[in-house]
This record gives structure tokens, sequence and C-alpha cells, in this order.
């Protein structure tokens, strides 16, 4: 168990220094209300100034992959979802988890999204497959832009001044094709809710280069009780840097084994 702690830490923060907050970069490929009852504090989260930390930076560093790791993804648009990986993997408790689909409540974010999900054909697919094809959709498609979240609103129709700006870093994202880790998470976050999952978006920080932590935004779902992370932005970065040929590695670690990385602050 420590060396596979050790190892999701160690690829964790390898990941990192690829994460949405770093320089500007395309790639190409496939794509509740945040103000409810989950919300602890709100605020506008900056963008760090500072590169995330590298594996050398730190202890405990490992080469191999965390031994529950999901599958190889798609390196094209998808039609179907990955194979099937072992059981009480992610894709196991996604499949059996109850849906309650929820709507943000925001006539565009609502509309966006519903447009989304009738591109990417999500009618009649299972659980897992929602969730995944959502997923890759953000991790294949969207450009990166770093400090998005800053402006937010810039590319949205609804007003900035009676919209959250949560609700304004997704709108954002799927109007421009373009985000930091802020939009990519609260993006997902909704699309989850709107699938049915219970999905937190959160907002703190992770460990950067030359000590200290720099802020990010990731989104938690609680899937057979337990939390689990998931994170499109670090996967689009670790992936189109060559990094790792998965683009799953951080769809659905559990909370637990990343406490050290992930310092939240914010929940929405």
């Amino acid at each position: 168990m420590r060396k596979i702690f050790s190892t999701i830490v160690a690829v964790a923060l390898a990941a990192v220094v690829l994460c949405g907050c770093g320089k500007n970069q395309k790639y190409n490929g496939v794509t509740e209300d945040v103000t409810g009852n989950n919300q602890v504090t709100q605020g506008t989260t900056k963008e760090p100034d500072t590169e995330p930390a590298t594996v050398e930076e730190v202890t405990d560093k490992q080469t191999e992959a965390p031994t529950e790791a999901p599958t190889e993804a798609p390196t094209e648009a998808p039609t179907e979802a990955p194979t099937q990986p072992p059981a009480k993997s992610v894709y196991s408790l996604l499949l059996a988890e109850p849906l309650n689909p929820q709507k943000s409540g925001y006539e565009e974010l609502d509309r966006l999204i519903d447009e989304l999900f009738v591109k990417l054909e999500l009618e009649g697919k299972s659980n897992y497959q929602k969730a995944w094809l959502t997923y890759l959709y953000l991790v294949d498609t969207i450009t990166y832009n770093r400090g998005m979240n800053v402006n937010a609103g810039a590319y949205s129709e609804s007003d900035p001044a009676v919209t959250p700006e949560q609700v304004l870093w997704a709108t954002d994202l799927l109007n421009s094709g373009m985000g930091c880790c802020y939009n990519y998470s609260a993006a997902y976050a909704y699309m989850m809710r709107a699938i049915g999952f219970d999905t937190k978006l959160v907002t703190g920080n992770v460990p950067k280069v030359g000590g200290g932590r720099t802020p990010h935004c990731w989104v938690v779902v609680t899937l057979g009780g337990e939390e689990y992370t998931f994170d499109p932005d670090l996967d689009m970065s670790y992936y189109n840097q060559g990094t790792n040929d998965s683009k799953q590695r951080w769809f659905g670690q559990t909370i637990s084994s990343l406490s050290y990385f992930y310092k939240a602050e914010n929940y929405y």
C-alpha cells in the first residue's frame, strides 16, 4: 500500500507540472446549481504565477504507474467507452451509481450542456460512457488559455453581475472552446450533475516549484459513498505533453489517496 500511495503521489506531481496552470497550448482531437448546498465559501480565484512542482522536487518518487490507473483511452473521437476495467474500479462504481439529474438553473449553461450531450450522442449510453465521453471531450478538444477564470463572463451571454463565476467559467469554455483549470473543472462538474452524479466543484491548491502551494481547481464525485477526484485539466496536459499514453490518469482517483496533493479550500 505504501508503494501504491507513493506511486500515485509521484504521478500526480509529474502531471501538475504540465497542468492547465501553465503556458498557452492548443490540442486537437475529440469533447444543480453550483450556488447550492455544497457551497462553503466563494470568491474570485486567480491563476498562479508559478509552475507546479515537478517529480524531482518532492520525495517518494516512483516511476511505475498506479496499479489502479484506468485503461488507455482512444486517441480519436470515440463512439463507445474504453474497454471494461477490472471489477470494483471507477468503471463499475459509475455504472452502479443511482442518477439524479440536476440542471444548473442558468438558461445559457443548461442549453450549452444539452447541445453538447446531443452532439456526443449520450442518449442511451451507460452511466460510465456518459461520464467518460464528456470528460474526453474536454481533454481532447479544449484549447488551454491561461487566466480564463479571471475575466469570467467574457465569452458568455449571461450577466456577470448576477451569475456566479463558476457558472461563467463553464459557459465561457463551452462558448469559446478555451479554458484553464477552473473552466475545465466547472464545465465537467455541471455536466456530471446534468447526467445525475453527486458532484462538487473544488478550488484549492497543489504543490508548486520552490515549495509552498499554487491555486488549482478540480472535481469531486461521490461514488458508492466515497469521494473520487476527476481532473480533466491535468489529463489534458499530462497526455498532450507525451508524459503518458493514458487520458484517464486523473479520471476517478480516490480523494483519500491524494490527500497530500489536493488541498481543498472552497466547495461549490
